[in-house]
């Protein structure tokens, strides 16, 4: 699968040379540091260096420098800006275009992972390496809740950093807007903790500006929510209807923006190519805040036009509702394009997809990830578009696609899949909001900056030239440093 990754990831990563860090470089950053620096062919090296999407295997660094602790990343981030070396940083790893992985120092903080409650004030500090799982381990038990992501092994600090979506965004707001302060280690090597009180605009650019643009994140403050009884849902209909039920489902998330979050889909039922328009069938995915028999009175209009064929449907502890909704999909060989829905996917975008679908060219996988429509509604929108860097508040959706494929799927076969996804979200522009989630990242992105950012890219991009004047922290698609005045 190695090899295979090599193959398929963009040559621009792969073609540039790995710059040759120096052995009294690394062993005096080896020596220094609390955590360990993994060098290749050492034990662990090659599980600390492999990302969530293979496709960027090939991209092996160096050395991994796993921090124990803010001094190591200060460490790292020193020997950096002295070598000019490339360099990327890791948290969870599951960054989807592969900007955490690098020819050169991979600075992983996943073993600064641990987890604080202060109940008497309701916040609790994160540390910058702890995951979705490591947060919940500790939260659970205590009736609270920071609004996350679905996936366990994500980050928090790349989760947060991008703005943060998952079930509870529409009822509680994005991970960001419960961010109430962070720790960092900038360019300088100068470790700073932030808030709206001592750098209003660092701490505005940090809630939606995407990790790896200002600094090394080495922990976080959130305020919790309380939370109690939930109720998840699972349904799926038999092929068949799927405008009529997607539309349906739709107009369910807007009449109830944040009391019901949903994840709604229309896939086929076998992987193979030029999947028929019959049988592609819908499901939905979601949570509720309230009762059982309140969701079922809600869900009334979608059973009038087809009785599900599965429904799974459970009142329960907030806390089971979230394992319930687990998933560790994307995983493996993917690539995925999203945009923003303003208020609803139109009838003629919803054929538009499905006959996208019906074009699918095959492989070895069943797509099940064609067409989602997430809901990013509710709550978001009640922050305005300029007081956090998240700048996607007036929409209602995020409208994703996807492609992946096995290491069995010869190189021709990769080639028709990504072609067709780009084709197919091209095509489906004309329904669509110009934006993009910055945690869910593409190399191909046209206007990437304006699609992530917005109008809230110039004051971006005025943080960046003041907390990084030397642009240090670059990658493909880094916030450009505003010209100089």
């Amino acid at each position: 699968m190695g090899a295979a990754a090599l193959s398929l990831a963009p040559s621009a990563v792969l073609a540039r040379p790995a710059l040759n860090l120096g052995p009294h470089s690394l062993r005096a950053l080896a020596r220094d540091m609390q955590g360990r620096l993994i060098l290749p062919g050492q034990e662990g090296f090659a599980l600390a260096a492999w990302p969530n999407n293979a496709r960027y295997a090939g991209v092996l660094p160096q050395a991994v420098a796993m921090c124990a602790n803010q001094q190591d990343v200060q460490r790292c981030i020193r020997l950096a800006g002295d070598s000019g070396m490339p360099f990327a940083i890791r948290s969870g790893g599951h960054n989807y275009a592969g900007f955490s992985t690098t020819p050169g120092l991979l600075i992983d903080v996943k073993a600064m992972n641990n987890v604080t409650l202060d109940l008497k004030n309701g916040t609790a500090w994160v540390q910058g390496g702890a995951n979705n799982n490591d947060v919940a381990a500790v939260l659970r038990n205590y009736g609270v809740a920071i609004p996350s992501g679905r996936c366990p092994t994500v980050g928090t600090s790349g989760l947060v950093l991008g703005g943060g979506w998952g079930f509870s965004a529409t009822h509680s707001g994005l991970t960001c807007d419960s961010l109430l302060g962070t720790e960092l280690v900038l360019a300088s090597a100068e470790a700073r903790s932030i808030n709206a009180g001592n750098d209003e605009k660092l701490f505005w650019a940090v809630r939606g500006g995407g990790g790896g643009n200002f600094g090394v994140h080495t922990g976080f403050t959130f305020k919790l929510h309380k939370v109690d009884k939930v109720t998840t849902f699972n349904l799926s209909w038999a092929p068949g209807k799927q405008i009529e039920l997607l539309r349906a489902l739709q107009t369910l998330q807007l009449t109830y923006p944040q009391a019901i979050s949903t994840r709604s889909k229309a896939l086929p039922m076998a992987a193979g190519a030029n999947p028929p328009r019959d049988s592609l069938y819908v499901q939905t995915l979601g949570q509720f805040w309230g009762g059982e028999k309140e969701l079922r009175e809600m869900l009334a209009p979608l059973y009038a036009i087809a009785v599900p064929q599965t429904a799974d449907i459970y009142e329960v502890d907030y806390w089971r509702g979230r394992d319930y909704l687990l998933t560790d999909d994307p995983n493996g060989l993917y690539d995925i394009r999203c945009s923003f829905v303003r208020d609803e996917l139109s009838e003629a975008a919803m054929e538009n997809m499905l006959k996208w679908m019906t074009r699918w060219p095959g492989g070895s996988l069943l797509q099940e990830n064609m067409g989602i429509l997430f809901a990013i509604g509710g709550k978001v929108k009640d922050v305005p578009s300029d007081a956090t860097a998240y700048v996607h508040r007036s929409s209602n959706f995020i409208f994703e696609m996807e492609a992946s494929w096995g290491p069995i799927d010869k190189p021709d076969t990769v080639q028709r899949q990504r072609a067709w996804l780009k084709e197919y979200y091209d095509d489906m522009q004309r329904f669509l909001q110009p934006e993009s989630y910055v945690n869910f990242p593409n190399r191909d992105l046209k206007n990437w900056a304006s699609a992530y950012y917005g109008s809230n890219l110039a004051q971006l991009s005025e943080v960046k030239r003041r907390v990084d004047p030397g642009n240090l922290f670059r990658f493909e698609q880094s916030i450009p440093l505003a010209p100089k005045r």
